[in-house]
């Protein structure tokens, strides 16, 4: 009995200091820049715009980003320093790939997708109601520019 308790008690700490040492695999994120990185994962990058046809601040991503919370608009111009999430009327897929806005985060609900180097100078299913987007998957019934 003496035995087991002593085990019981002493894996709890044991198990904390474990997890303290293990280093855990953070969540990746995209790069949010005034700028286009042509050397991102997708060889280019989407620039979503405050204003319909690319006009107002922007943001420009290089990787798949499944919350838009906390990202802002970050080029001058009307909406600089807006939040990005439901706030993108118009997008520039500056990409050799697709890309797919989407209304709700994590990838879900309507969406709309831009062909490589499509330009949408007014989003269709996500005007200003886009939450997250991601390269390369598109579903038959998203809106294609």
């Amino acid at each position: 009995m003496n035995i087991r308790r002593a085990i019981s008690t002493s894996a709890v700490p044991l198990a904390a200091a474990i997890a303290l040492i293990i280093p855990t695999a953070g969540a990746a994120s995209a790069t949010a820049s005034t700028g286009c990185n042509a050397s991102g994962p997708h060889n280019g990058c989407i620039r979503l715009f405050y204003n319909s046809n690319r006009a107002g601040s922007s943001t420009y991503f290089d990787a798949n980003v499944s919350d838009l919370a906390g990202y802002t608009f970050l080029t001058s111009g009307t909406g600089k320093g807006n939040a990005v999430k439901n706030n993108a009327a118009s997008a520039l897929n500056d990409s050799p790939s697709m890309v797919t806005i989407y209304y709700n985060s994590g990838y879900v609900g309507a969406c709309d997708t831009l062909s490589a180097y499509a330009i949408s100078d007014q989003l269709h299913y996500t005007y200003n109601n886009d939450a997250s987007f991601r390269w390369d998957y598109t579903r038959s019934d998203c809106y294609d520019f």
